[in-house]
Formats: structure tokens, C-alpha cells, sequence
């Protein structure tokens, strides 16, 4: 498919009821339906080192440990196609055993067309502030994910930038998201500079940042595959 034909396709599904919130003008991306089995061991990541991440459903996808500070690039996991052009699906990642999720065990979700929403069954909140900077305290100050078409606690499109932008994809823009989507500037994503999340449960929090959702973080190329960074936050 072209990149024009694509572009048509997207304008035509974001303009309607049913479609969620945000496309790429980015060929069509490969999507496999697998059965994901569960994860149960932690993973051990010496300091200094990189190993490839071989957990449920991975089709790509390293990470890599500095101290404290975990490193995933170029996470993908296969998932089964849904409605829209990109086709959505689910990515999962686990920070409490530096491991990819399943539907049924995970710490945060990469969802919704293009899997940019993020979402959790635990609380997550956003603060704009230097990712080595943020300390177990600033959970208490952090802001809570608002309103938006995605659902619940999703933190997704921060801002929608260009020209004759629908408003079926304006009403995702809601000023509390990771990312900015350009819709004239190629229909591509870039995280917002200096905005940190943080997922919670219990007493335990991480925070993490989005660098890239494209491959080897080449804005406009082949996508989703994340690069973020993690560390556990210590009382």
C-alpha cells in the first residue's frame, strides 16, 4: 500500500464515530496472532550489560542496564490486528521483572491504534520534570492522566499539531499526554521533552519515560517498537 493510499484511508477512518486516535502515514506494519504464554521469573540484567528480550509473544526488542536505570530498544511483541489503518494492538511490559507482560500480568499496556495510549491497571501519573531528577516523592505531586476519548487512566496524545486536523482526532489532544502528534509533519509521533510518568502499586513506584515508538528510533520509520527507560523509585 502507498503511503498516499494509506494517508486517504486514515483521514477517512478518523473523520468517523468508530475510529480511535491517531494513525501514521507508515506502511503497514506486520501484525501475527499468538497465543502469549504467562512470565513468572524475574530477569536478571548485570550492570553494563545488554541481552536480547526473549519474553512472551517478543518479536524484537534488547535491554540494557546502567546502575539503576533499565534500557528497552526496539520492544515489539506480535499481536492480533484491529479495527483501523495502522491495525491497533497491545504491547506489555512488566517493570517488576524487567520482562514483556501478557494479557493477564502486566505492569503497563502500550495500547490503541498505533499502540500510543498507555494505560494500566495500577494508578500512573505524569510530572514535567528532568527524568534523573524524579524521586519517590514526587508521586504525591505528580499530575493524574485527564479526560479522553481513549478511556481511564490512558495517558496518550499530549498535543496535534498542523492544518485541517479532524476533530475526532483533536478531542485525543488533552494537554496530559506523553506525545505529540504531527499531523502535517509526515502523521508522525515524538514524546514531549522532559515529561516523566510513573506507575504505583502499593508502595512500589517506577518511573519511566517514551524516547522513541519507531524502529531504532528513527522518527517516521517502521513503528511500534518502543524505546523507554526505567528505574525504581526508593523511599
Amino acid at each position: 500500500m502507498t503511503q498516499i493510499k494509506t494517508l486517504s484511508r486514515l483521514a477517512l477512518l478518523l473523520t468517523t464515530a468508530s475510529t480511535l486516535f491517531v494513525a501514521s502515514c507508515s506502511k503497514n506494519k506486520d501484525v501475527d496472532a499468538i497465543t502469549l504464554r504467562d512470565q513468572t521469573l524475574s530477569v536478571t540484567i548485570p550492570d553494563g550489560t545488554s541481552q536480547s528480550i526473549t519474553g512472551p509473544g517478543v518479536t524484537s526488542g534488547t535491554i540494557s542496564r546502567s546502575g539503576s536505570v533499565y534500557t528497552v530498544t526496539n520492544f515489539k511483541q506480535a499481536y492480533s490486528t484491529g479495527p483501523g489503518q495502522p491495525a491497533d494492538g497491545n504491547l506489555y511490559w512488566r517493570f517488576t521483572v524487567n520482562e514483556a507482560g501478557t494479557p493477564a500480568n502486566f505492569n503497563i499496556k502500550f495500547t490503541g491504534i498505533a499502540t500510543g495510549d498507555i494505560t494500566s491497571n495500577d494508578s500512573i501519573r505524569f510530572i514535567n520534570k528532568a527524568f534523573a531528577s524524579v524521586v519517590y516523592a514526587d508521586w504525591a505531586t505528580a499530575s493524574n492522566p485527564a479526560s479522553s476519548p481513549a478511556g481511564s487512566n490512558v495517558i496518550g496524545m499530549d498535543q496535534v499539531t498542523g492544518t485541517g486536523i479532524p476533530p475526532a482526532v483533536a478531542a485525543y489532544a488533552n494537554g496530559a499526554g506523553w506525545y505529540i502528534y504531527n499531523w502535517s509533519g509526515g502523521h508522525t509521533v515524538t514524546p514531549v521533552s522532559g515529561r516523566v510518568l510513573l506507575w504505583k502499586s502499593g508502595t512500589t513506584i517506577y518511573k519511566f519515560d517514551i524516547q522513541s515508538i519507531y524502529l531504532n528510533g528513527v522518527t517516521g520509520g517502521s513503528f511500534p517498537y518502543y524505546n523507554f527507560r526505567y528505574e525504581e523509585l526508593i523511599p
